[in-house]
């Protein structure tokens, strides 16, 4: 990680992470930014290499937390859910320790991004739960996104995945 290509939106306060909506005002703002950053551009007037100035395009390329964080920041169900794995469709705990990895199937974004915005549009918590239960997947401001896929940005920080043995 070189600091120069580092941003850092913002830190949420503790002592307790906030509740889905919570979390989704926090980001709001950030995504608001992004999809213009994305969709429009943003414009410089002058750059060391273009006198001229330059129209350039921004996207977050990986969103790098703990586990329990990512799952947060993408809605995704929490890893002792039969959801366990954002990346591939292992499914349910009993398949906990599988190492035939040759067979597991990537998470397509697009399925995820239906299921997310049937969440949103459910128009009971009943449905909504219904549909959680059912595909690990809520919805997330991140899927406002156009590029945006958990399964390849979410990236767990080196330190929980060394230090803590993950």
């Amino acid at each position: 990680y070189k600091p120069e290509n580092m941003y850092i939106a913002g830190i949420i306060p503790g002592p307790k992470q906030p509740s889905l909506e919570k979390l989704n005002h926090y980001i709001r703002p950030l995504v608001d930014d992004m999809v213009d950053a994305w969709e429009r551009g943003i414009k410089f007037s002058k750059t060391a290499r273009y006198a001229t100035g330059r129209l350039t395009r921004s996207a977050i390329a990986l969103a790098v937390c703990d586990l329990p964080a990512a799952r947060h920041l993408a809605s995704l169900a929490g890893i002792g859910s039969h959801f366990y794995c954002s990346a591939c469709k292992c499914y349910h705990k009993t398949t906990y320790g599988r190492v035939d990895f040759e067979t597991w199937e990537p998470r397509d974004k697009e399925t995820l991004r239906e299921f997310a915005e049937r969440w949103r549009d459910a128009e009971t918590s009943f449905e909504r739960e219904r549909l959680f239960k059912s595909h690990g997947v809520r919805y997330s401001e991140m899927w406002r996104l156009p590029y945006w896929d958990p399964s390849r940005q979410l990236v767990i920080d080196p330190m929980h995945c060394i230090l803590e043995g993950l």
